[in-house]
């Protein structure tokens, strides 16, 4: 059976203030990014939503039901199964517009994008992922690729690597140790020594580059936004595809100004904060 990895770990801690009605109504929305993920669906039948969010299927249909209700799932009165409705792009525009990393970002991403001519990306660590919170795409970019809101494990994208070099050891070492290590290409490390290989290596370089880790074809740089600590809080990242590009083309053309615009956020962040 498959569950969502997102529902939290809250419920194995007893607290007083956790609410766990609001925690199965997450659990049924997240289902459908499991759902696409995992099993390439975009509707979910109900008791698809149960198996998924491990609720049972009276729980799942009450909460399906309000979530439609309020506006954030939709139902095909044909084949009777539910999707994501309008509703859910309000959080991501109210998350966003109370961010200020990414009022300061997004001009230089933009700039950067179109002194290029490359897709430029931001992303922010949560837990053991990485997820794309500003996607700035070049005009040849796949479709997915342009959606902002994409999670990715740490341990094998250039973003993750590159902010794990730049936390503590001992951060390092437990998002590693929850990670589960699952490759996403044939080519993806997942020998916890060699990833931490990889993360000393960016540690020394200031950067990252990551061939094929998460995506076929693919050549992932990303380099740290820092906090006036030195403490990496997001990456800038850049995708480009093989065989068009190489990685020697790579660390000569887009590792500097990956670098440059990722100095140019920390230093405009930790004025502005």
């Amino acid at each position: 059976m498959i569950v969502d990895r997102n529902r939290t770990a809250a419920r194995r801690r007893p607290d007083t203030l956790f609410v766990g009605s609001v925690e199965k109504g997450f659990a049924v929305l997240h289902a459908f990014r499991t759902g696409q993920r995992e099993l390439g669906l975009r509707d979910l039948s109900l008791s698809q939503i149960s198996q998924i969010s491990g609720l049972d299927k009276s729980a799942s249909q009450r909460f399906t039901n309000t979530l439609v209700e309020l506006g954030y799932l939709e139902k095909d009165q044909r084949t009777r199964r539910y999707r994501p409705a309008l509703g859910l792009i309000g959080f991501y525009y109210t998350y966003m517009i109370s961010n200020p990393l990414a009022e300061i970002a997004m001009p230089r991403l933009i700039e950067a994008s179109q002194a290029h001519g490359t897709t430029v990306n931001l992303c922010e660590p949560v837990g053991t992922d990485i997820i794309y919170t500003i996607r700035v795409p070049h005009q040849k970019a796949f479709f997915r690729a342009t959606i902002p809101g994409r999670r990715m494990p740490a341990f094998c994208t250039a973003p993750g690597l590159v902010i794990l070099a730049n936390r503590t050891e001992e951060e390092a070492e437990t998002i590693l140790a929850s990670s589960d290590f699952e490759p996403m290409t044939e080519w993806t490390i997942t020998d916890p020594k060699a990833v931490r290989k990889r993360i000393e290596k960016a540690r020394r370089e200031g950067y990252c580059i990551s061939v094929q880790q998460s995506l076929t074809h693919e050549i992932s740089t990303a380099a740290p936004v820092l906090d006036s600590e030195g403490r990496a809080f997001a990456a800038v990242q850049v995708p480009v595809y093989m065989p068009e590009w190489t990685t020697g083309m790579v660390e000569e053309k887009i590792v500097p100004f990956v670098i440059e615009t990722a100095r140019a956020i920390s230093g405009s962040y930790f004025i502005e904060s």
